[in-house]
């Protein structure tokens, strides 16, 4: 069973005002010894009309960093390099009207499970998770509801016309139309690096990757990401399942010793 819109609701919702979204990743989606001990994806959600802080906090960092490739986290905000860590923090955090969504999952927790093991399978769960949160931002966006233009970076590997079609066939079964779907311009689109906006996404996730990979006790690896606690998406006051979705045991993030404050306004 499929739903479906009324042609004047869709041509209603198409006109509504945009929310553009970028998405990318850290930790990687393999189950080896040398793999991560973690994977995930972040949502950087920025309304229309605010997209030049997007131009600007790229450009401005950029500039800092005295390159004209695209900033990359592996790449531009090594361990050595704490001050472009901390200016890289600080200037997101100046993205008064920018919210993030980060969708976590801890390995340990999933190795059991056939589908997560598949890379792309696991991939496509992780993006359907993100992008649910993203529609019900969207449709709850402060001063109204709006249409999230989602741009998704590139995934060496991963063939995304896969990926859009499940995708495509979520958003079209009756069992999932809790979940405003109608809030997203379709068909997605993935992109490269050379689009501002997920050059930014990625640096979040740097953010992030940092926090979880300390010991949960180290409230010091979080300082950075706790530079950009405000932007979470926090429906209802709470971050937990909607700026930060885990999928698994929810203690691999919540028993840190830096989740309150994370979690806090």
């Amino acid at each position: 069973m499929t739903t479906a819109l009324d042609p004047l609701l869709r041509s209603a919702l198409s006109m509504r005002p945009r929310l553009n979204v970028y998405v990318d990743e850290t930790g990687d989606r393999g189950f080896g010894e040398k793999s991560s001990p973690f994977f995930a994806m972040t949502a950087l959600l920025v309304p229309e009309e605010d997209d030049s802080d997007v131009r600007f906090t790229a450009g401005g960092l950029r500039a800092f960093i005295g390159t004209g490739k695209p900033l990359h986290w592996v790449d531009h905000f090594k361990a050595k390099k704490p001050d472009r860590r901390r200016i890289a923090a600080q200037k997101l955090a100046l993205m008064r009207t920018a919210k993030v969504i980060h969708v976590i999952t801890p390995k340990a927790e999933v190795a059991t499970d056939a589908g997560v093991r598949d890379g792309t399978r696991f991939y496509n769960y992780s993006t359907r998770l993100l992008l649910e949160r993203v529609a019900h931002a969207a449709r709850n966006w402060p001063g109204g509801s709006r249409l999230a233009v989602t741009r998704l970076g590139i995934v060496k590997g991963m063939d995304h016309a896969v990926t859009a079609a499940y995708l495509d066939h979520v958003r079209r079964t009756a069992q999932h139309a809790s979940v405003p779907w109608n809030h997203i311009k379709w068909p997605l689109a993935w992109r490269g690096t050379d689009w501002d906006g997920i050059q930014l996404a990625d640096i979040h996730a740097g953010l992030l990757n940092v926090a979880l990979s300390g010991k949960p006790s180290d409230s010091a690896c979080a300082k950075n990401l706790l530079e950009c606690r405000h932007q979470l998406y926090r429906p209802n006051g709470t971050a937990l399942g909607w700026g930060v979705k885990v999928y698994g045991n929810t203690g691999f993030v919540t028993d840190r010793s830096w989740w309150p404050e994370w979690n806090r306004i």
